[in-house]
């Protein structure tokens, strides 16, 4: 016998309700009900849910940018444990439409669209191209570590589904956005991994600012793409054993601003490139090009 979740109309509690029977009796409070009042209630509460959320869906985006100064090594636990308190209402109410519902795919698509909706608001509101570019990059990581994680840390098999559902839809809209859901551990764990590390060198060497353009642009390919792909994983594994080493070698030697300067203009700058052209797997392959040459010269 199959099962689904329905909450009883009488004492609130969430149960589970065999498929196919017309009425039931509560394990909780021995109400009996019938699974149509159940459904018609559940309806109304997914409604109801949805006009809420579409009211409130503007507060995920009001700090954006200053949330995402807090993706940082030493800062993003606690930085990502304030953002779950600060929309915990939102959060909340996304997981009681969900448990509502009656068909999910279509409950997680309006929510999505929803998403949607305000992230067109953000870009809509910028002027200029480089305006436009720089807030897209800003907004692509925003999604991937704050946004997509929260939901997922609220009920990931229930959530999931409306995490998949914004990635679609955002990269059907926005160009060069093939973001990707991760949980919060999944890119707690990338700090610790160090992907970036060469980038983060190259671009320092060059003194260039840390949120540079460049960098801002391959933390979030790392985060959004590599870290959904199983040519991403292996790349990120075999960078982590190398890239401190390879940076110690290459800041001792003297010509080190131009060994940064090759590589800032024959890896740094053609990744960021096919990224903003959309070629996620032709940015792999270039990467991985800039890892084994360094591996062979300094290792």
């Amino acid at each position: 016998m199959e099962y689904r979740e329905g909450r009883c109309p009488g004492c609130r509690e969430v149960m589970q309700i065999p498929i196919g029977r017309d009425r039931i009796i509560c394990m909780f409070c021995g109400k009996e009900f019938s699974v149509e009042e159940v459904k018609k209630e559940e309806a109304q509460a997914c409604e109801a849910g949805m006009a809420r959320f579409r009211e409130h869906a503007g507060a995920f985006f009001t700090d954006m940018e200053m949330t995402v100064k807090g993706f940082k090594r030493n800062e993003y636990e606690g930085s990502f444990s304030q953002y779950l308190v600060t929309h915990q209402e939102n959060l909340k109410t996304i997981r009681n439409i969900m448990l509502a519902a009656s068909d999910r795919t279509e409950t997680a698509d309006r929510i999505a669209e929803i998403f949607l909706e305000q992230g067109k608001a953000v870009m809509d509101a910028q002027k200029g191209k480089l305006g436009r570019e720089s807030m897209q990059m800003t907004l692509n990581m925003y999604m991937v570590t704050y946004v997509l994680p929260s939901l997922l840390s609220v009920d990931t098999p229930l959530l999931s589904e409306v995490t998949d559902q914004i990635c679609q839809k955002w990269a059907a809209t926005f160009k060069n956005s093939n973001i990707q859901a991760a949980d919060f551990n999944s890119l707690k764990d990338g700090f610790r991994r160090k992907l970036c590390y060469i980038t983060t060198a190259v671009c320092e060497g060059l003194e260039k600012p840390q949120d540079c353009y460049e960098l801002k642009v391959l933390k979030a390919y790392r985060d959004g793409y590599l870290a959904g792909s199983p040519e991403g994983e292996t790349l990120i594994a075999r960078y982590y054993d190398m890239a401190p080493t390879i940076v110690k070698r290459v800041n001792r030697r003297k010509d080190s601003k131009k060994i940064y300067q090759r590589l800032y203009q024959e890896y740094i700058c053609p990744c960021v490139r096919l990224i903003e052209e959309g070629n996620n797997e032709a940015c792999l392959e270039k990467y991985e090009e800039m890892v084994e040459m360094l591996r062979e010269k300094y290792m």
